[in-house]
C-alpha cells in the first residue's frame, strides 16, 4: 500500500471523493501520500527511479551516494514517519502539530533522530506549500495550510468584527473576546458531549466494520450506494428545511444604520432613516476614497467628507454560501453547509461574531454529518476523518455557544464554542490530546482560546475512554490485523514471561551452512529473521552439525546462540549466483561460497556488504533452478549476521520484553535459556492482544486472575505445584500457524529439581 501505483490512485481518488460532497476529508490521504513517497526513497534504485525521474536515478552512483545508507528497515520506518508528518503539516500548515501527530499516533518508538527527521520534513513541506500559495495570496506566506479552518486571514477578519454587550459597556474585537471563568464549565460540558458522541460513534463504527464487503465488486457497489444515499439525504434536507440568511454582500446606504447588512434590493425594512433615501445596495464594506482618511472603513458620509473624501461601497466579488431558493443577497444555510466550500463554512463558524447559521440548521447539519461519517469512513475510497469531525464539532459547539449567548451572557463569543466543539469531537473520536491541541492552534493561528481547547480535548478523551480505550485508528488497525505497538504494555503482560508467548521451535542456521539448506528452509517458512547458532553442541565440541539431516527447529537446539541474520541478507547472498558475471571464476558468488568446508573464510566479502546495502534481490521462487553442485557449496553467514543483537532470557517478564522490543524498534527478539541456547523468537505477532489473552486463559486458573494484577504477587510464585504445572505445559497453536508457549524453565524449576529431584 506504499507503492507508487497506490499513491497515484490515492491522489486521483482523493480529488474525486472530496469533490463529491461526501463526509470525508483529504488530510488522511495526504498522510498516506507522504508516507508512500518517503518509503519509495528508501527502497532502492528501482523504486527511486519510478518515484522521481528516470534520468536522475539512472546513474547508480547518484543513488548510492544520496540514499544508500537509508536502505534498511529502521531508517525506512523513520522515513515513513517523516513522510506522514509532512503530509499532516502540509494539510493544515502545522509543522509542530505534524511532528506531535506522528509521535502520538503513528510512531512506535521515539528518538531524537526521529523527531528531527519528522520536524525537518514537516517544515520543508509547510514552507514549500506556502511558497506555492503565495502567488494567489499576494506574496503572503503565512497562509501555509492546504486546508483551512480559521487561518491568519480569518483572524484579521475577526479583528474587524465586534463583540458587544447589550448595554454597550463591553465592545472588543472577536479575536480578543474574553473567556469568563464560568465558561470553563460549559467548555467542560462540551467536552463531555464530544466524548459521548465520539465514543458512541467509535462503538457504532466498530460494530458496522464486520459487515463491510470484502470483494472488490461489492466494495464498488458500496461506494456507489453510499454516494447516492449521501446525495439524497443532503438534497432532501436542503429543500425540506429552507433557512435563508444574509450573505454579507448587501448593506445599507444613506441610512441611520449605514453599513449594516441587509437582504437585497427588495428589503425595505432593514435600512432605517429618511424615507426614499435609505437603500440596500451591493456592498460588503464601505471605505473612504480620497482625503486624509483614505482606505479607512466608514459608516457614513461624515466619516470621510469633512476630511476631503467620500464614503464609497466595496462590492463583493465572491458571495458566501449557496443561494438555492433564497432571494438575492441571502444564502440557504443547509445548502451552504452541505454543498458549499466546507472550509469557508468552518471559518465562519469559528470566526464570525454574528450568528452565521441558526441553531436548528446547526443541529440538523451536525447530526446528519455524524450519520454520513459512519457510512463513508471505511468505504473503499480515500477518506479522512479530521475535517468531517471538525465540521460536526463546529456545528454542535456553535449551537451551544449561541444558546449561552442568548440565555446566559450576550457578550460571549460563540465562535470559541465552535472551536471547542471541534476539539471535543476530535478528542472523542480519535482519543488524541497533545497533537490535536497543537494542530488546532496552528491551524487557527489563535492562541487566545488555548484553555478552552485544552479543557474540552482532555475531557472528551476521558469520557470517550469510558466507551473503550481504543480510538478509531486503533480500531481500524485491529480490524485490519495490523500489529501496532501501543505505548504501554497491557496488564496481562505482567502475568506472562517471554517463554509463555514465544514462537517455537526456532528455525536456526549454523554459522557455516550449505546453500541447499538455506534454500530449503526459506521455502518451508516465511520468517524474516533467523537465529544463527554455533556449529558444535555442548556435549561434543568437535562434532559438526553440517552433516546431520535436521528438520526445521531440530538438530541445532543444543548449539550456542551466535547472532541473527535476516531473510533479505540470505536472499542477497543466494542472488549473487545470478549476476551477469556469475560464470567468471572470480565472480562474487565464488568468493562468498566455497565447495569444501576447509576453504571457508572467516572474513566476509566487502562487495557483499555493498550489495546488501541497496541492491535489489531475487525471491525464493526465482532461485529454484540451482544445480546440485551449487546447493552443496558452503557459505559463512556468520560474517554477515548481527552478532550483537538484543536478546532476552526465557524467564524475562513479558512486559519488560515488550519495552525492549518497542523502545529499541526491533523486528525480531531471540529468546535464550540460561545456557545461551536459543529456545524461541519474539516478533510483533507474539505481542498481539488476542495471543496474550489466549495464553493467559490457557496457562492460568481463573482464581489467579484478578482485576488489578499489579497489586498481587505473580501467580507463578505459588510453590511446587505451580512449578510442576510450568514444566508440564503443552505448546499452543497460534492463529497464524506455528506453536507458542510450552514448558517454562526458570530459576524456580531448576531450584525445585535440586530440592525435590523425584
Amino acid at each position: 500500500f506504499l507503492r507508487l501505483r497506490a499513491i497515484a490512485i490515492k491522489i486521483i481518488g482523493t480529488a474525486l471523493s472530496v469533490s463529491s460532497a461526501m463526509a470525508c476529508g483529504q488530510e488522511a490521504p495526504m498522510i498516506h501520500i507522504g508516507a508512500g513517497i518517503a518509503s519509495g526513497l528508501t527502497r532502492g534504485e528501482k523504486h527511486f527511479r519510478k518515484l522521481m525521474c528516470w534520468k536522475l536515478s539512472k546513474t547508480k552512483k547518484f543513488e548510492s551516494n544520496l540514499l544508500r545508507k537509508f536502505h534498511n528497515d529502521r531508517d525506512r520506518r523513520e522515513f515513513i514517519c517523516a513522510g506522514a508528518g509532512a503530509g499532516m503539516a502540509a494539510a493544515f500548515g502545522a509543522p509542530v502539530g505534524g511532528v506531535l501527530f506522528v509521535l502520538e499516533e503513528a510512531a512506535s518508538h521515539w528518538s531524537p533522530q526521529l523527531i528531527w527527521r519528522v520536524f525537518a520534513a514537516a517544515l520543508v513541506a509547510t514552507f514549500t506549500l506556502a511558497l506555492i500559495k503565495s502567488g494567489e495570496n499576494g506574496g503572503d506566506i503565512s497562509l501555509a495550510g492546504l486546508l483551512s479552518f480559521g487561518t491568519v486571514q480569518s483572524v484579521q477578519d475577526m479583528k474587524r468584527q465586534v463583540v458587544s454587550s447589550a448595554d454597550g459597556t463591553l465592545t472588543v474585537s472577536a479575536v480578543d473576546a474574553p473567556v469568563y471563568w464560568w465558561e470553563i464549565i460549559f467548555f467542560a460540558l462540551i467536552g463531555v458531549g464530544g466524548g459521548v458522541v465520539g465514543g458512541l460513534w467509535d462503538v457504532a463504527w466498530n460494530a458496522l466494520a464486520p459487515y463491510r464487503p470484502k470483494k472488490s465488486i461489492f466494495k464498488v457497489a458500496e461506494v456507489v450506494g453510499v454516494s447516492l444515499l449521501s446525495s439524497t439525504i443532503i438534497f432532501a434536507l436542503a429543500y425540506s428545511y429552507p433557512q435563508c440568511s444574509n450573505n454579507g454582500s448587501w448593506s445599507c446606504r444613506d441610512a441611520d444604520n449605514w453599513g449594516d447588512w441587509c437582504n437585497g434590493p427588495a428589503d425595505n425594512t432593514t435600512c432605517t432613516g429618511t424615507a426614499g433615501r435609505a437603500q440596500c445596495v451591493n456592498a460588503s464594506a464601505w471605505v473612504c476614497v480620497g482625503g486624509e482618511n483614505a482606505g479607512k472603513a466608514c459608516r457614513g458620509r461624515g466619516d470621510c467628507e469633512w476630511r476631503g473624501g467620500a464614503c464609497m461601497p466595496v462590492e463583493s466579488e465572491s458571495k458566501f454560501g449557496v443561494q438555492l431558493g433564497c432571494p438575492v443577497g441571502q444564502f440557504d444555510e443547509l445548502a451552504t453547509i452541505f454543498f458549499g466550500t466546507r472550509e469557508q463554512s468552518i471559518v465562519r463558524l469559528f470566526t464570525q461574531s454574528g450568528e452565521p447559521f441558526t441553531i436548528s440548521s446547526l443541529l440538523i447539519a451536525g447530526f446528519t454529518y455524524i450519520f454520513m461519517m459512519l457510512l463513508t469512513y471505511g468505504c473503499a475510497i480515500p477518506a479522512g476523518l479530521f475535517m468531517p469531525s471538525v465540521m460536526v464539532g463546529g456545528c454542535l459547539g456553535r449551537a451551544v455557544g449561541q444558546l449561552v449567548k442568548f440565555y446566559v451572557q450576550d457578550s460571549v463569543f460563540s465562535g470559541a464554542y465552535a472551536l471547542a466543539g471541534a476539539a471535543a469531537m476530535l478528542g472523542g473520536v480519535q482519543r488524541a490530546t497533545i497533537s490535536l491541541v497543537v494542530i488546532i492552534i496552528e491551524g487557527t493561528a489563535n492562541v487566545h482560546f488555548l484553555l478552552p481547547i485544552v479543557v474540552t480535548t482532555c475531557t472528551a478523551k476521558l469520557v470517550g475512554n469510558l466507551f473503550g480505550h481504543e480510538g478509531v485508528y486503533e480500531i481500524g488497525l485491529r480490524r485490519k490485523k495490523l500489529r501496532f505497538l501501543e505505548h504501554e504494555p497491557s496488564w496481562e503482560m505482567d502475568l506472562c514471561t517471554a517463554a509463555d508467548v514465544m514462537s517455537r521451535p526456532p528455525v536456526s542456521f549454523p554459522v557455516v551452512v550449505r546453500v541447499g539448506d538455506i534454500l530449503d528452509k526459506l521455502r518451508m517458512c516465511e520468517h524474516n529473521g533467523f537465529p544463527v547458532v554455533s556449529m558444535t553442541d555442548e556435549g561434543d565440541p568437535c562434532t559438526t552439525r553440517l552433516d546431520r539431516s535436521a528438520t526445521l527447529g531440530d538438530g541445532l537446539h543444543d548449539c550456542k546462540f551466535e547472532g541473527l541474520i535476516l531473510r533479505s541478507q540470505l536472499l542477497h547472498i543466494l542472488s549473487t549466483r545470478y549476476t551477469e558475471d556469475s560464470l567468471d571464476p572470480s565472480a562474487l558468488w565464488y568468493k562468498v561460497t566455497v565447495p569444501a568446508l576447509e576453504e571457508v573464510s572467516v572474513d566476509g566479502e566487502p562487495a557483499m556488504y555493498d550489495r546488501m546495502a541497496y541492491n535489489t534481490r531475487l525471491t525464493v521462487n526465482a532461485l529454484a533452478d540451482m544445480s546440485d553442485a551449487d546447493r552443496a557449496r558452503f557459505v559463512n553467514i556468520g560474517a554477515y549476521m548481527n552478532c550483537a543483537c538484543y536478546t532476552i532470557m526465557e524467564s524475562c517478564p513479558l512486559s519488560r520484553a515488550y519495552k525492549v522490543f518497542r523502545d529499541m524498534s526491533l523486528r525480531h527478539l531471540p529468546v535464550l535459556d540460561i545456557q545461551n541456547r536459543v529456545v524461541g523468537m519474539l516478533s510483533r505477532a507474539n505481542f498481539d492482544e488476542e495471543t496474550i489473552h489466549h495464553v493467559v486463559k490457557a496457562y492460568y486458573r481463573d482464581e489467579e486472575l484478578h482485576q488489578q494484577p499489579r497489586e498481587i504477587i505473580p501467580p507463578r510464585l505459588h510453590g511446587y505445584q505451580q512449578v510442576a504445572r510450568m514444566l508440564n505445559r503443552e505448546a499452543l497453536v497460534a492463529d497464524g500457524g506455528g506453536l507458542i508457549g510450552g514448558p517454562v524453565h526458570s530459576w524456580q524449576t531448576r531450584l525445585a529439581s535440586i530440592l525435590r529431584p523425584y
